[in-house]
């Protein structure tokens, strides 16, 4: 048995960079990779 396969989904360009620009604007440490994924919308998703 085969364990379930998972999806990623992703940001678009335009949403990569306004993520970018915001970070740049806010002058503050980076985030956690965790954070990152969260706020872009990147998600392990279960496949049918």
């Amino acid at each position: 048995m085969q364990p379930p396969r998972t999806q990623t989904t992703h940001p678009s360009k335009e949403a990569v960079r306004r993520h970018l620009q915001q970070r740049r604007d806010e002058h503050t440490p980076p985030p956690t990779p965790e954070r990152i994924r969260e706020e872009l919308g990147w998600r392990l998703l279960k496949s049918l």
